[in-house]
């Protein structure tokens, strides 16, 4: 029985030894395939994991460590590629010798024949990965897009690439115009270009990226970036200021005043929004665009500072518009607004002057300068284009007339004041030969009936009507006004003859009369005026441009503001003697018009091609200054006491409807001219 036992025993130890030993050898060897955990791009795009640059790798990443040979033989790339295989633990790294095609499709295989370390072989062919290259890299998307308006003036520039640039290169070949200060800020292939300060409101932007900006892989941009923009405009628009920046010249007795494209809020106004550099006292008021207190909120749209006594000549002055104003229906500007001038010396008086007007100022006003164009200031200083203008004989006072009223100032541009009352408009201003008078047209203000020719005493300021005999029959004297039941002398563009004895004027049908003032005698010409009558020095003639007509024609509106008569195309110049009644014809042909007659009886008249004829006698054609052949000209004035003129050259762009362009003097004995003035029309050249 003992016997018995031990053998089992025995039979059981050796069983457990046997079992040990198998279960060690299940323990220790290794019987099972490798296998590929996974394969991908070293140089993938963002999100992206099967589009890579074309300089990647493939990484290939086993379960296990496995012969190497056999993973690197059993790697293929479709199309083929050559490279080299570099080895990280259990991963392969397969790198091209150059780098891959772009914008080409490839696949990676792994064939069944790797083997691990252990000797086992792979029994299947893991999915095959697949893959694009980049291409030339390009802008995909960009914040603004190219040709947006209204673009916040804070908003980050954001410029999204197809790949990874290299940063150095792009920021290199970036161009931002007009240039701001920035930050440029990378993510992926996205560019943000921020501005440290707000840009400029209401202001084209322009961003460029030269085509020589590559990607990280050295790839150039397949074109260059251009993106333009506009910022969003302010809620409050600056239109204009005066005196303009820059502006020399300008009159000590000047405004300085700021116009808004909408209605200012009152409420927001105050003496602190100008700073003027050097230390200028004065107040602030808000005005409508004539300069008056505003009617209806809506009216309020500038802002006029008036300083407390005329600012030193030939001095620079800086002004500071604070962004503190508001306009009435919210919304102010975008920054500060600022700009210089430069005041100029006025003179005692205007003899020997050339005046002329110019809105080199901002705004259209009278100017006057040397007869060498030399010491160019400003004479008067209205906040609505000046149209028209007289200068008294003896150059101590002048007129201006913006269609609506008259102002009358010294030569020096003092004593500033308005001439005309309130309920009428007054326009055609004219001097009498002796300084002592001054003709005019009136009109009443609301309803635009005429109210004849005026005239005022000066000095003393006595006015009155120029009474016309009721058998004048200038039309439409007699004509009553069909609203009001009164008469309606729309009459226009009163000259008085060289001696002051006489008067002549337009009515609003273009008829042509001449009043003898002594007489009170009417003298009518049927001639339809396009322009202003002209006398000859003598007194012994008008000149008339405009067409003849032998029969009586509707009157003319007048339109607000009114504007100086002006030829108009077909017109014919015609001489009336004194005593006559008929219109004779000149010789200068169709589309001709008086342009300015010499104090020696020279005639300067102008062809419909613009071009400037001289003569002595309206009977002649005259001939064309030679230095002058060729030019367009617009205005003509003799000088006095001197064989020389200073003409209007209209600019190659046009120049016809303002008739404004370079002032010029010519010597009539030679063949120079010399450049005045670069904007300017109707200049006079005064004795």
């Amino acid at each position: 029985m003992r016997a018995v036992v031990l053998r089992s025993l025995a039979v059981v130890g050796i069983g457990a030894i046997l079992l040990a030993g198998l279960l060690y050898l299940a323990s220790t060897v290794d019987g099972r395939p490798p296998s590929v955990v996974g394969i991908a791009l070293t140089q993938p795009l963002p999100d992206e994991a099967t589009r890579g640059l074309p300089t990647t790798s493939v990484e290939v990443t086993f379960g296990e460590l496995v012969e190497q040979s056999t993973a690197a033989n059993a790697f293929s790339v479709q199309p083929a590629v050559e490279g080299s295989v570099s080895w990280t633990g259990s991963v392969m790294i397969f790198t091209p010798d150059e780098p891959l095609a772009l914008e080409s499709d490839y696949t990676v295989s792994i064939a069944p024949s790797v083997e691990d370390l252990a000797g086992n072989r792979m029994t299947d062919s893991p999915p095959a990965f697949s893959f694009e290259t980049t291409g030339s890299p390009e802008l995909v998307e960009a914040t603004p897009v190219d040709g947006a308006i209204e673009v916040a003036l804070d908003a980050p520039i954001s410029l999204r690439f197809s790949t990874l640039m290299d940063t150095a290169s792009v920021e290199a070949a970036l161009q931002l115009r007009p240039a701001f200060a920035h930050e440029t800020r990378w993510s992926g292939q996205l560019l943000e270009i921020v501005p440290i300060d707000p840009l400029r409101a209401d202001t084209d932007y322009r961003v460029d990226i030269g085509q020589d900006a590559s990607d990280v892989s050295g790839v150039e941009l397949r074109s260059p970036v251009e993106l333009e923009f506009r910022t969003v405009e302010p809620g409050l628009h600056l239109s204009l200021v005066v005196p303009s920046d820059r502006t020399d010249g300008i009159a000590p007795t000047s405004p300085i005043a700021a116009f808004f494209d909408q209605p200012i809020d009152p409420e927001s106004v105050s003496d602190e929004l100008f700073t003027v550099t050097p230390e200028v006292a004065g107040s602030i008021q808000l005005v409508d665009e004539l300069g008056n207190a505003p009617a209806e909120p809506e009216d309020g749209r500038v802002l006029h500072f008036t300083p407390s006594g005329p600012l030193p000549p030939n001095t620079t002055f800086e002004v500071l518009l604070a962004p503190d104003v508001e306009g009435l229906d919210g919304g102010g500007l975008a920054e500060p607004i600022s700009w210089s001038f430069t005041t100029g010396a006025p003179p005692s008086t205007l003899s020997n002057q050339i005046t002329f007007l110019s809105d080199r100022a901002g705004i259209a006003n009278l100017w006057a300068m040397n007869p060498d164009g030399t010491a160019a200031h400003q004479l008067s200083t209205e906040l609505t284009p000046i149209l028209d203008y007289a200068v008294s004989p003896n150059g101590s006072s002048f007129v201006v007339g913006d269609g609506r009223r008259l102002v009358m100032a010294g030569a020096d541009g003092t004593d500033a004041r308005a001439l005309t009352e309130d309920g009428v408009i007054e326009f055609d201003p004219s001097y009498g030969p002796n300084g002592q008078r001054l003709a005019f047209a009136r009109a009443d203000a609301e309803t635009g009936r005429g109210l004849g020719i005026w005239e005022r005493q000066i000095p003393g300021g006595t006015v009155t009507r120029i009474e016309l005999p009721p058998d004048a029959g200038v039309t439409p004297s007699a004509t009553e006004s069909t609203e009001t039941g009164q008469p309606d002398d729309r009459l226009r563009a009163p000259r008085y003859a060289p001696a002051g004895e006489a008067i002549a004027f337009v009515d609003s049908t273009g008829s042509v009369a001449i009043l003898d003032l002594v007489t009170e005698a009417v003298t009518r010409i049927r001639f339809e005026a396009q322009a202003a009558p002209v006398w000859l020095p003598d007194g012994s003639a008008i000149l008339l441009t405009g067409r003849p007509s032998d029969r009586t024609r509707d009157a003319r509106e007048l339109d607000v503001p009114v504007e100086p008569l002006e030829p108009g195309p077909g017109s014919t110049v015609a001489v009336v003697e004194r005593a006559s009644t008929i219109a004779e014809e000149s010789a200068f042909g169709d589309g001709a018009s008086v342009a300015a007659v010499a104090a020696d009886g020279r005639i300067a008249y102008l062809r419909g091609d613009g071009s400037l004829r001289l003569t002595d006698d309206a009977s002649r054609a005259g001939s064309v200054p030679s230095s002058v052949s060729g030019e367009r000209i617009g205005a003509v004035a003799f000088a006095p006491g001197e064989d020389a003129m200073v003409i209007v050259v209209l600019g190659a762009d046009g120049g016809e409807e303002t008739g404004q362009g370079s002032i010029e003097r010519l010597e009539l004995g030679g063949e120079g001219r010399d450049i005045l003035a670069n904007d300017g029309r109707r200049p006079r050249w005064l004795p």
